[in-house]
């Protein structure tokens, strides 16, 4: 018999096998459509966070590119070099003590001083919102500054509040509720203290050798492409070989929160596909017994002449049909998954997650799940396939 007849043949007793239900496969589905979906899911949610970094690059970066220089600030020819490839915004941070004026207690803070042109992509949110005069401007002798919550409950301070810092006198205008560049400027230790580049200059802590952070990041002319940025950043190492400073484009505005999701989505997987291995026992569990209770079919079927290839493939057949549903099912869970983690890790990590159909993912997801059924049906079944046909008679 010609081997697309055969098949077809064992598609059409599967799905006659089939009739009775899927009665002691909930567990194999169960089992199935969970691994997928961890698998499937996280997977998904990664890619739908890398996407939200690289669509929302020059926000999260600050500009088009970052040029970085640790504990000195640019020389003539390098700042001459850089404000001739576009707009730039000038960031300074560095950790330091912020005490009480009256000395009575202190806290480490990331004091982050910023200039008049910051931030150039994106928006800095305070509360209240204040225009950059009010929030950072000189009042008889005190700066402005902003800060998140975490400084004001951690000295016990309120808004209008003062606090030192270095020599000068900084009064808290404003909650700090998100900065744009917060990601790429990476994880901090202490609370973040906002201020003016004319207020850390008056608080002296700025010496040679002081422990700085100069950050230059650039607004290209409408229309740059990655060739223009790699271009720039090759004439910038060609020009400045002894500069030292690192540079970031828009398209690696965050690596080292991309680092992280990636080893993270490494071990959630892991962790799914063993859960997927772990549920294959059940797989082999309830193989092994549906076909316990098929060995007088499968002896009548030897009886009437098929072949224990044909048998075989009836029963392959089916337990692919069933894990086809729970591997459909554990798509449809894993699918849905990053349109969930938009809304729930939108306040664990500053970047929205892009919402979206991920195939890479799935498909990987499903070659897992096919792979694992395979891996524990095919002994069961092979054994099906030995059952001969004078065990009808026995059994009778």
């Amino acid at each position: 018999m010609p081997l697309s007849r055969t098949l077809k043949l064992a598609v059409r007793f599967s799905l006659r096998e089939m009739r009775g239900g899927l009665s002691g496969f909930l567990i194999f589905l169960a089992c199935i459509a969970l691994g997928v979906a961890a698998i499937g899911g996280v997977n998904s949610v990664a890619q739908a966070i890398t996407a939200g970094v690289a669509n929302q690059g020059q926000t999260l970066l600050g500009g088009d590119l970052r040029f970085q220089l640790n504990q000195r600030g640019t020389t003539p020819a390098e700042r001459g070099f850089l404000d001739r490839l576009g707009t730039i915004s000038h960031s300074a941070s560095m950790r330091s003590m912020a005490r009480l004026e009256d000395g009575s207690d202190q806290a480490l803070v990331e004091a982050k001083a910023v200039d008049e042109a910051y931030p150039l992509y994106g928006a800095l949110a305070t509360e209240p919102a204040l225009p950059r005069e009010a929030l950072f401007a000189e009042r008889s002798g005190v700066f402005g500054a902003a800060a998140p919550e975490l400084l004001f409950d951690r000295l016990n301070l309120k808004l209008g509040d003062r606090v030192k810092l270095g020599a000068a006198t900084f009064e808290l205008r404003a909650r700090l509720v998100g900065e744009p560049d917060a990601v790429s400027d990476g994880f901090g230790f202490a609370p973040r203290l906002l201020v003016s580049t004319e207020g850390l200059a008056a608080s002296g802590l700025v010496q040679p050798g002081s422990l700085v952070e100069n950050a230059y990041k650039i607004r290209l002319p409408a229309g740059a492409s990655e060739t223009d940025l790699k271009a720039i950043q090759d004439q910038a190492a060609k020009t400045f070989p002894e500069a030292g400073w690192s540079i970031r484009t828009r398209s690696n505005a965050a690596p080292a929160l991309s680092s992280n999701i990636e080893r993270f989505s490494q071990f959630l997987t892991l962790v799914g596909l063993t859960a997927l291995v772990v549920g294959g026992v059940g797989v082999a569990n309830a193989v092994r017994a549906y076909l316990d209770g098929k060995r007088g079919v499968i002896a009548t079927f030897k009886s009437l002449g098929a072949s224990g290839g044909f048998v075989f493939t009836v029963y392959l057949v089916q337990i692919l049909l069933i894990a086809g549903l729970g591997i459909v099912a554990g798509l449809i869970l894993g699918a849905a998954m990053p349109f969930a983690a938009s809304a729930a890790l939108q306040s664990v990590i500053p970047v929205p997650a892009e919402g979206g159909f991920y195939p890479g993912a799935l498909a990987m997801a499903a070659l897992f799940g096919l792979l694992v059924t395979l891996a524990f049906a095919l002994l069961p079944l092979g054994r099906a396939r030995d059952v001969p046909a004078t065990a009808l008679f026995r059994e009778l």
